[in-house]
């Protein structure tokens, strides 16, 4: 089975970036961040953007955001997922989206021969482990500081044959 590695598309340049995220979650637990660690209903997010930013479906930072459409998606295909509301707010533009954190099953599939950089910090060429795996349909490993949510080949195919805005997929190498 094949595995894709889900990315913000860099086309997408005006874009909101989050502003004061540690004064809401602790950084020490951003890495590794728990529904339990947010005990706020929602979670309101401050954003830089300007009057034409795109709002994607699929938002990297320090935890991923999705859209609600593609987090109806996700649930779909894994009802087990825990989410958590997370409304962006520009209050100079008056543009508020809500964003769910997908807390998505972090699991150890790193072969030994992955390729890092010299600081062990970003991952130059993932290779998965095929056994730890196990038919998984989405999951997320840990590269360095940043989570990276992976989807088995059709959750990539049902993410393709729809509208979403901002999501670029990235073949996975099995060993």
């Amino acid at each position: 089975m094949d595995y894709f590695l889900l990315k913000q598309d860099p086309r997408y340049t005006d874009v909101p970036v989050l502003q004061k995220v540690t004064e809401k979650i602790d950084p020490w637990k951003l890495q590794d961040l728990q529904p339990d660690d947010l005990v706020e209903k929602a979670l309101m997010l401050h954003v830089m953007s300007g009057p034409d930013s795109r709002f994607l479906d699929f938002m990297e930072g320090p935890f991923p955001l999705v859209s609600e459409a593609f987090m109806k998606l996700l649930k779909a295909y894994c009802a087990d997922i825990p989410f958590k509301l997370t409304v962006l707010a520009n209050v100079k533009h008056r543009q508020m989206k809500n964003y769910h954190i997908p807390f998505v099953e972090s699991v150890e599939a790193l072969h030994p021969a992955s390729e890092w950089n010299q600081n062990q910090s970003v991952l130059k060429n993932m290779i998965l482990l095929q056994e730890s795996i196990r038919n998984k349909k989405v999951f997320r490993i840990q590269e360095g500081r940043k989570w990276r949510i992976i989807v088995r080949l059709d959750v990539a195919e049902s993410i393709l044959r729809r509208d979403f805005l901002g999501i670029r997929m990235e073949k996975v190498l099995l060993e």
